[in-house]
């Protein structure tokens, strides 16, 4: 007898802790996720002195989480160690050359990889997509809310099936694959309802492209590429595919943004600008066909992707009118929440996917040939991290490109809402120097714990 009295004991506690931790695990009816590709701590500063004219002026500066995260992909199929440092804080301040020194494990990401652990939780090779480093799929957060009864959906400023939207949706051991990309992201089996962003083949920043009578075939099949190929446009522009209205234009796209109070969405939308619209626009937009109907709630990826772009061009004006773009974004979502939903039941997200250009004030090296490269071998000497110079609200900040690629500099990770603790029961390490230099705590997590965050906040 008492043996079954200990037994049935046991297992009331057991259920009763269960239930009590359940109770104790924050959980949110929608997540919102807003990735500046190619956005470090530097750039993100550099767009905030372009817009405002001062340090800490975005809406997103006062979120309570304020962190860095490190976002260093595999480099072979070989598992990372516990104790192997992708990101090492004494080497990367040693000098330029630290900001791509990775390890026998690790290397400097690509979008593709990083997407992936963001999205996922797990550590791939560059290149791939949704899947692990034996190109098995892993399980993505859109899948998760998609599994929990929530609707799913991705906005961006560059190609639909460009490598950051598609680790948010797509399986692919390529990411350059982009038409069974495109067509996984709208196929039957997607979990997405709202595809939004560019790579019209018939159209470039509005400007019509004829198809000339000529094109080869391999060019034809590159111009439809990007739109899961000519046969899945045509359904797409012939009333549709697998459920999503197709649109185009600008004012479909304000539409679905500043819809008229009788008007009724369309459930699921496949969007290919063909007009140069801005990011709020559609993520607006993308909110609302995500909300109509529908009580489950959403999770929903935005991305400024043309910040990356401009990085790489090492074009400081560009990534300045392009972050602010995307922090307006940001600033509309805020909103949203603020007056449609609360940060009860809402998590929202900001970070990179990698910093691009090496990016840092005048001063920081000498460029003794003025190509804005920090190459030793060619006679540029490091000097001493200089902070970018603040130009005045308007005016383009003063700033040295190292690099006109990706680096594995840590990028900047703010969160607020639902659930948006869990990070700081997260934090790897801390970086004395970052903190310093950027004015926040200094610790940081990795790329990986933004997927851990969000399925547990998304669980049932």
């Amino acid at each position: 007898m008492t043996k079954r009295i200990l037994a049935v004991l046991t297992v009331f506690l057991f259920v009763f802790t269960a239930c009590v931790f359940a109770q104790d695990t924050p959980k949110a009816k929608n997540v919102v996720i807003l990735i500046g590709d190619g956005m470090g701590f530097n750039c993100d500063l550099a767009g905030t002195y372009y817009r405002y004219g001062e340090e800490g002026k975005q809406s997103y500066h006062s979120f309570p989480v304020r962190l860095g995260c490190t976002t260093y992909s595999r480099k072979t199929e070989q598992p990372i160690p516990a104790d192997c440092k992708g990101y090492d804080p004494e080497v990367f301040w040693q000098s330029l050359d630290g900001a791509n020194k990775g390890t026998e494990f690790t290397v400097t990401t690509d979008s593709a990889a990083s997407s992936t652990a963001i999205h996922s939780g797990v550590k791939t090779i560059n290149g791939m997509i949704g899947v692990d480093v034996q190109n098995n799929p892993v399980e993505l957060v859109s899948e998760v809310a998609f599994k929990t009864g929530r609707k799913a959906g991705c906005v961006t400023t560059v190609t639909n099936c460009d490598a950051t939207p598609a680790g948010f949706c797509a399986h692919s051991k390529s990411r350059g694959s982009l038409d069974d990309i495109f067509n996984q992201m709208i196929g039957e089996n997607s979990p997405l309802a709202v595809v939004m962003g560019c790579g019209h083949p018939l159209y470039s920043n509005g400007k019509e492209r004829t198809i000339k009578e000529d094109e080869s075939e391999k060019d034809r099949k590159a111009r439809f590429s990007a739109v899961g190929g000519e046969a899945t446009w045509d359904k797409m522009k012939d009333g549709g595919i697998n459920g999503f209205t197709f649109i185009e234009t600008k004012k479909q796209f304000e539409e679905l943004a500043f819809p008229k109070p009788e008007a009724a969405l369309p459930g699921k939308v496949v969007g290919i600008v063909r007009e140069l619209s801005d990011l709020t626009t559609m993520a607006l937009g993308a909110i609302n066909v995500l909300t109509q109907d529908n009580d489950t709630g959403f999770i929903l990826m935005i991305e400024g992707g043309a910040i990356d772009h401009a990085n790489h061009g090492r074009n400081i004006k560009q990534s300045v009118l392009e972050h602010a773009d995307f922090s307006k974004a940001i600033d509309a979502v805020i909103q949203w929440v603020e007056t449609k939903s609360s940060w009860d039941e809402t998590l929202v997200i900001i970070t990179a996917d990698h910093e691009t250009g090496q990016l840092w004030g005048p001063g920081t090296y000498r460029d003794t040939n003025d190509d804005g490269v920090y190459d030793k071998a060619k006679g540029d000497v490091f000097v001493e991290f200089q902070p970018i110079e603040n130009a005045g609200r308007g005016n383009v900040p003063k700033v040295q490109y190292a690099s006109g690629g990706h680096t594995n500099a840590m990028v900047p990770l703010y969160a607020k809402g639902a659930g948006a603790e869990l990070f700081l029961k997260r934090i790897n390490g801390t970086d004395a120097k970052a903190g310093e230099f950027w004015k926040f705590s200094g610790q940081y997590v990795d790329d990986t714990d933004i997927a851990h965050v969000v399925k547990t906040v998304l669980a049932p």
